[in-house]
């Protein structure tokens, strides 16, 4: 018998029962839906973490710092080295595996202008470190390498604390930042020479005072520090490689170098690099790891939703065994009669699956929207759901569709 006509058999039979397969399909949509929602949150999770990782989220970060695994496992009986201006120049030479280079120092001092003072977190960098940090302007303009060079004391304000400091735009009390000069502690005065643009607030900072984002820091020149505080030496370096597939080669590059400019401590490097790669790797492999054991619990679900399918496919082989005992009657095999049961079981389940991807679609978009939380839709969502759909729908109705093919004709029409 032809393929078509077993599936018009089958459609026309599920329309008789339309009640029945929409309650096994809201069983296996409720089922497909679970186990979406669960890989939504896992991606929105990973997300969230590689964002409040800030540069570690980027895989062509390197952080490169003084081997303080091995200070710490001698006791600290050598210091830690601090990196030259030629270093630097050197590492940022190497343009085909290195796109950027800015030595990184920080400290809390009291920033003030006029009357009004705050607390205030202080980086000192070179130009490379705002393209890399993907830090960009509202007003003014960054740093440049003559800033560096000739020690400018000039500043680049985070927007809250411009804020702080200049008013809110449009309050009575309002000052044009840029070009306006600040006192920072004790060390003298900076010219304001440019605003960031406001970065969207981190999660943490949602449930504490934490903020991982750059609204209340003042940049200046790494160069700057030393004319102002006396001698400031660099001892973190953020080097930003020129692509993913470069990143190993660009480490060994910069630690071979450090090497030959510094020397070893008995054969162990005085550097060391921590790589933003690394650190991906290891949030992927933990986001896998827990969103494959919830969606593996929220998958019972689909075992629970099959058990209904196949009920409801038992009772329509029970309701339509008179039926079932005339067709094989008329010459009917067995087998045709069988297909039928599993398309009906198929397209209640595909339904069901289909139905299901779009309630969690709508869930993630809900959760995305009303809260802080989120939740993203994995692109491999509708083949997922097919598989999980097909196998569900041959796994549990390959009983009932049996128990149909196999059926004396006889018995079949003797019974009540």
């Amino acid at each position: 018998m032809r393929l078509s006509y077993i599936a018009a058999e089958a459609a026309d039979s599920l329309a008789s029962n339309m009640r029945r397969a929409f309650l096994a399909a809201l069983g296996l949509m409720v089922g497909v839906a679970s186990v979406v929602c669960v890989l939504a949150a896992g991606n929105g999770l990973e997300s969230l973490i590689m964002k409040e990782m800030g540069s570690f989220g980027r895989p062509t970060y390197l952080q490169v710092g003084p081997n303080y695994r091995y200070l710490s496992s001698i006791g600290w009986t050598s210091q830690p080295e601090a990196f030259s201006a030629e270093d630097r120049e050197q590492i940022a030479s190497m343009t085909d595996l290195v796109s950027g280079v800015s030595p990184y120092a920080n400290f809390n001092l009291t920033t003030s202008f006029g009357r009004t003072s705050s607390l205030t977190k202080i980086v000192c960098v070179s130009s490379d470190f705002f393209p890399m940090e993907k830090l960009f302007l509202d007003r003014g303009r960054m740093f440049n390498s003559e800033d560096d060079r000739t020690m400018r004391l000039a500043a680049v304000l985070g927007v809250n604390i411009a804020e702080k400091l200049f008013g809110t735009p449009g309050s009575a009390n309002y000052k044009d930042p840029i070009g306006q000069r600040i006192r920072i502690g004790t060390f003298g005065e900076v010219e304001v020479v440019g605003l960031l643009k406001r970065e969207s607030a981190s999660l943490m900072a949602a449930f504490d005072s934490y903020d991982s984002t750059n609204n209340g820091t003042v940049f200046i020149p790494f160069a700057t520090s030393n004319r102002m505080g006396g001698s400031v030496k660099s001892y973190d370096l953020r080097v930003e490689a020129v692509s993913v597939e470069k990143v190993e080669e660009a480490n060994q590059a910069v630690l071979s170098l450090l090497s030959a400019n510094h020397g070893n401590w008995d054969g162990k490097p005085k550097f060391e690099i921590r790589t933003g790669k690394n650190a991906v790797s290891e949030v992927d492999k933990m986001t896998a790891i827990v969103t494959t054991f919830i969606a593996a619990v929220a998958g019972i679900s689909l075992i629970v939703a099959g058990i209904g399918v196949m009920n409801v496919m038992l009772i329509s082989v029970k309701e339509r065994t008179r039926e079932i005992g005339t067709r094989k009657a008329l010459g009917a095999r067995g087998s045709w009669i069988g297909r039928q049961f599993l398309i009906e079981s198929l397209v209640v389940c595909l339904s069901g699956g289909a139905a299901g991807v779009v309630l969690a679609t709508l869930v993630a978009i809900a959760i995305t929207h009303f809260t802080l939380l989120p939740a993203v839709v994995p692109p491999n969502t509708i083949p997922l759901s097919l598989i999980l759909s097909t196998s569900v729908a041959f796994a549990f109705g390959w009983l009932p569709a049996s128990r149909a093919s196999k059926m004396d004709p006889c018995e079949a029409l003797r019974y009540e």
